[in-house]
């Protein structure tokens, strides 16, 4: 399975294009006419955040599909209660589609399929069956409760509204999501044709939207998402096979890491130094070490969400909240957080458009978590 990685170091519409020619999707898309775009979207975050799929790229690969004559849609399912017109505005995808007269849709609307795997049961849009093919345009970037978001956990966003929330409050520990990503990746790969990352200008630290954005300069790209994420997490200096929703959605698509081909001159290629979550030592710790370490440790191994004095009082983070334990007051600087009840799925911090909660880490979580 090949890995197409190319640098290009800022938002240089031609040689974006010139990016998307070297795919040959022509080929791929050979017999399909109706495309779906699915780009990553959020929330309502200007391009210069680093936190979307940026339009320039977007523009690039509809423009390209234009001229190989099909027949285009563009949406997303933002998290959260973002509304959708801001999203479609502050991302710049109002003025990609009034440029190329293509439909925005919101997966909120155009009905659902129910899909399930051995233990999961996923609501899923019923926009991806209606087309004949879908690009995955995903932006490269750190996570804070998965560490890695690129490819596989973008399509994330097929679920509509605020279903996606109520998967982080049935399945808060990072390794039991990891098998609500890689449940849903095994149902919809099929739907997928390609997949596009956005690396340009990715997210390091507290991502997927508070962090600092990273001038990575690279476009990635693959038919399969996992392929396309072992090589860019890996490449980010993550462990692929720590990242626990990446190996089992490459056994879903039948693909052994060797078996994965990058251009020679990125092989054992690292990015220097980038701001990551460093989840081996902690896995690690709770995994072999004795009882009694694995409570101490338990115990002054904390981080949760917290305010800066960022906040506007918006109310995103309390209408997010998958187990609604925030509360906003009239006369309080910020919403009030029941810590007793918070998961610490992080959807707050995730979906707030002012960076105005950051994570606040105890010692020991600072040493494990950068």
């Amino acid at each position: 399975m090949k890995v197409h990685i190319e640098k290009i170091e800022n938002y240089d519409f031609d040689k974006i294009y010139q990016f998307i020619e070297k795919l040959q999707l022509d080929k791929i898309l050979k017999d399909k006419k109706k495309i779906l775009l699915k780009p990553n979207l959020l929330g309502a975050f200007p391009p210069e955040k680093a936190v979307t799929t940026n339009p320039v790229v977007v523009d690039a690969v509809v423009t390209y599909l234009k001229n190989i004559g099909k027949d285009i849609i563009l949406g997303d399912s933002p998290g959260g209660s973002a509304l959708i017109k801001n999203v479609w505005e502050k991302t710049g995808m109002n003025e990609i589609a009034e440029k190329h007269d293509i439909h925005l849709v919101n997966f909120k609307t155009g009905g659902i399929i129910h899909q399930r795997t051995k233990s999961l049961e996923f609501p899923i849009t019923k926009y991806i069956w209606d087309v004949d093919a879908v690009i995955n345009l995903c932006k490269y970037k750190t996570h804070s409760l998965m560490s890695y978001t690129g490819a596989v956990k973008n399509l994330y966003g097929l679920i509509p509204g605020l279903k996606k929330t109520e998967y982080h409050k049935e399945h808060p520990e990072h390794t039991k999501f990891a098998e609500v990503i890689s449940g849903l990746y095994s149902i919809v790969k099929d739907r997928i044709a390609y997949n596009i990352l956005d690396g340009i200008i990715g997210m390091e630290g507290e991502g997927p939207s508070a962090g600092d954005p990273r001038n990575f300069g690279v476009m990635m790209a693959s038919k399969s998402a996992s392929a396309l994420d072992y090589v860019a997490s890996s490449m980010m200096g993550f462990q692929p096979d720590k990242l626990e929703y990446i190996l089992p959605s490459l056994e879903s698509d039948n693909i052994k890491e060797n078996e994965i081909e990058i251009p020679e001159e990125w092989q054992n290629f690292k990015f220097h130094k980038v701001k990551i979550k460093k989840i081996g030592l902690y896995i690690k710790i709770l995994a072999y070490s004795p009882k009694v370490l694995k409570d101490i440790f338990k115990k002054h191994f904390n981080y949760y969400p917290d305010f800066n004095d960022k906040c506007k009082k918006c109310n995103i983070c309390v209408e997010s909240c998958p187990m609604q334990v925030m509360e906003l007051k009239k006369g309080d600087a910020h919403p009030i957080i029941n810590y007793d009840k918070c998961i610490k799925c992080m959807c707050c911090h995730e979906m707030c458009p002012h960076q105005a909660i950051y994570v606040h880490k105890s010692f020991l979580a600072k040493f494990i978590l950068k």
